[in-house]
């Protein structure tokens, strides 16, 4: 949960859900004072005016850094970042709005105004109970300079305006007997506030209480003119006069023409987690972080790319599991197979008309146009707070029209390319496993008595699984499938290296299908026939690192042409970088591309010594 800042009732801060003590008036107030303008810049003018007061201390200044330097040592241990910054002139609160309640609010209120406009009436009514449920008393109640009293006063002034937006809801949806005692309560706390008045009486009128409704507008009027010698204003006296003529325009609409009350959909699509999934703590917390780390009106992306078969999708659906239960409205996963064996990537109207019937959308209501269903998209996720896995992506162009529009909205998106783009900004390149961790992954999928009973044997297995974790599955499933066959036996099978990608089969996994798909997204001629002529030529070298040099020597190209082709095969992960213009051949990689170059040169390069 991290650091939470509440003042919408008596002050609270927590830290995973335990309080976190600040103690003294003045730095209760500094961090207020800061809290409110979360985010953002506030003076030592400012601090020094609201917080000192009228203090002519000429160490004030002075006062005031240690009270900075003492909220930072209190709460620096609860948050990765620089919690309290200096900045020019003054500091800065550096903590996301949704964790401070008042900023909550503010949003939740928003966002069930937007979902009202749309029609979402069961979802605004969630969203505004959301916001008001926050409140647990008088705003800044702890605080008693003026800058908190007025603060304090605007704050509730926005509680009053979103209780009876809430009302007014409920009116609509024809929940008039429910709200007459919430409504009687609160005229009666704010009897010169008219607009609460004036609902009571349509909730009055509606129940079929007009007496009641017309007694209500006479107490108004009679207070109002004893306080403040004036008449009601005019929408209170003409609903007086609707109330008196019973005028039709105060009935609820007909069914027919009333806003749905629906459910609202609420999406719940994440794949079942990989119960042997090992290792990654690191990975696991990057993302995390990432989907934590948003920027104020932006959704929070997290990108994960690597080769075919090193666990991307497993990565992102165990930390989607992880965080899952902190987004209301649900999670969309769309499979976009770019990376699929035998089938063609989505397109991103395929993409989105399926995202669109996962939130309810008829399928005869479905946009047919790209621009028209990203709109629909963006409105229906504007005010949602959903995670969304874009699962085995093509390229950013596929990605981009799939990012929710909601500032509450978390995406996870898997590819074998980098997704680089100035609105996907956060990459994580996720490798191999190590041996340790292969062989831990390893020993949680296969049966444990078999490797007790040949423990060297399952050592020679990982070794030539090289890492990934779809070989380690695939050499698992096959010795499940295979319950008399001995670990030996198909550690001698993986040590040919004509029988290994034999060996890498079973069912519909194949280690060679995953390699394939790589050579499918090289780019039309001249660029993609260059790279995939590389791929032959290297497949048929034993040289652990590659370079432009050495294959423009190998083709008989320029090394800027050999450079580009490497640079393609670097793109789609049918090689890796191991420094600046190096570069590696995975090894189940190597000898598919050597099978391939048997199949496609007719000459095979000789093999470097």
């Amino acid at each position: 949960m991290g650091l939470e800042i509440k003042f919408l009732g008596p002050w609270e801060a927590t830290a995973n859900g335990e309080p976190v003590k600040v103690a003294g008036e003045r730095r209760l107030g500094v961090l207020t004072r800061l809290a409110l303008s979360a985010g953002q810049p506030v003076l030592n003018e400012e601090l020094l005016t609201q917080v000192w007061s009228q203090s002519t201390a000429t160490t004030a200044d002075k006062q005031l850094h240690i009270v900075v330097s003492k909220l930072r040592s209190l709460l620096s241990p609860h948050q990765d970042d620089d919690i309290i910054a200096t900045v020019s002139g003054g500091y800065q609160l550096n903590l996301a709005c949704e964790r401070i309640d008042a900023h909550l609010f503010t949003l939740l209120a928003h966002q069930a105004r937007a979902a009202r406009a749309q029609g979402e009436i069961t979802r605004a009514d969630a969203l505004f109970q959301r916001a008001l449920a926050l409140w647990r008393g008088r705003a800044l109640a702890d605080l008693t300079a003026s800058w908190a009293q007025v603060e304090a006063a605007r704050l509730d002034e926005e509680r009053l305006a979103v209780l009876e937006d809430h009302v007014d809801l409920r009116l609509s949806a024809g929940d008039h007997h429910a709200v007459v005692p919430v409504l009687t309560a609160h005229a009666e706390a704010h009897p010169l506030r008219e607009r609460p008045r004036a609902q009571l009486m349509l909730a009055l009128y509606r129940a079929s209480r007009s007496s009641e409704a017309l007694a209500v507008y006479q107490e108004t009027r009679r207070t109002m003119v004893d306080e403040l010698g004036i008449e009601p204003g005019t929408g209170l006296r003409r609903l007086q006069q609707a109330v008196l003529r019973r005028d039709p325009v105060l009935d609820l609409p007909s069914p027919a023409q009333r806003t749905t009350l629906t459910r609202p959909v609420i999406p719940a699509e994440l794949p079942a987690g990989i119960r042997a999934f090992t290792a990654r703590t690191a990975e696991v917390a990057w993302v995390r972080r990432a989907l934590t780390d948003t920027v104020r009106g932006s959704p929070a992306i997290a990108a994960i790319h690597g080769a075919g078969g090193v666990g991307k999708s497993a990565l992102a659906v165990h930390a989607a599991h992880a965080v899952a239960g902190d987004f209301a409205d649900g999670v969309l996963h769309v499979d976009l197979r770019a990376a699929t064996a035998g089938r063609r990537p989505l397109s991103p109207v395929e993409a989105l008309r399926r995202l669109l019937r996962s939130l309810g959308l008829d399928a005869t209501a479905l946009p047919s146009t790209l621009d028209e269903a990203a709109a629909r998209y963006r409105s229906l996720t504007s005010a949602r707070n959903l995670l969304v896995i874009l699962d085995d992506a093509l390229d950013p162009g596929q990605v981009r029209p799939l990012i929710p529009a909601g500032p509450e909205c978390a995406v996870i998106v898997t590819s074998r390319r980098i997704m680089a783009a100035p609105d996907l900004p956060s990459h994580l390149h996720l490798g191999g496993l190590g041996h340790a961790e292969a062989a831990a992954l390893f020993a949680r999928l296969a049966d444990p008595g078999r490797l007790r009973a040949e423990p060297e044997a399952a050592h020679r297995i990982v070794r030539r699984c090289g890492g990934l974790p779809l070989a380690l599955r695939i050499a698992a499933a096959h010795l499940a499938a295979r319950p008399g066959r001995t670990l030996s036996r198909l550690a001698d099978q993986l040590a040919d290296p004509s029988r290994r990608l034999d060996a890498l089969e079973h069912a519909d996994l194949s280690m060679r299908d995953t390699i394939a798909v790589g050579l499918q997204h090289l780019p039309e001629e001249p660029a993609g026939h260059d790279a995939a002529h590389a791929f032959f030529l290297l497949g048929l070298q034993e040289t652990p690192v590659h370079t432009a040099a050495a294959l423009s020597a190998l083709a008989g190209w320029p090394e800027r042409r050999a450079e580009a082709a490497l640079n393609q095969l670097l793109d789609v992960r049918l090689l890796e970088a191991t420094g600046p213009g190096r570069y590696r051949m995975h090894d189940l990689i190597r000898l598919y591309a050597r099978e391939q170059a048997a199949r496609h040169m007719p000459e095979p390069a000789p093999t470097s010594t």
